[in-house]
């Protein structure tokens, strides 16, 4: 099928917004994507034992616990000074992140909601959600 476009400059005009156009769309997409970025990211299933770990800007890491099915995946994580966890709710009820200690303590969060502390201090940290007795974890930190 061949087009007509009346004349040479309307047929260069085509041309030009077509090649912009893909050209945008390469770049959102490379943006998208974190092209050229220096953060190392390793995710895992939830359930696997294993957190998703991204370089965070002050220097430590950020380390997520997934909440889901009324616990906290994974429950136990080690973790160095420096180091910030992020709590994000993925089950279908409200929950929170209190320390054992009174160190941090959330507000109730809704599904896709999350909480996030950085920790200074070495030790080990337990917490719970404070409206689901059995949803308990902790963080060592080294």
């Amino acid at each position: 099928m061949r087009f007509f476009f009346g004349s040479t400059g309307a047929r260069r005009a085509a041309v030009v917004a077509t090649a912009t156009l893909v050209l945008l769309t390469l770049g959102l997409l490379v943006a998208a994507c974190g092209g050229g970025s220096s953060d190392t990211t390793a995710t895992t299933a939830p359930g696997s034992g294993s957190t998703a770990t991204t370089a965070s800007a002050t220097g430590g890491s950020e380390v997520q616990v997934i909440m889901t099915n009324r616990s906290y995946d994974p429950e136990t994580l080690t973790i160095k000074v420096g180091d910030t966890v992020t709590w994000v709710n993925e089950d279908a009820p409200q929950h929170d992140v209190v320390a054992d200690n009174g160190e941090f303590k959330s507000d109730l969060f809704d599904k896709g909601g999350t909480f996030s502390f950085t920790f200074t201090k070495a030790g080990t940290y337990p917490y719970h959600c404070s409206i689901h007795p059995g949803m308990t974890g902790t963080v060592i930190v080294q």
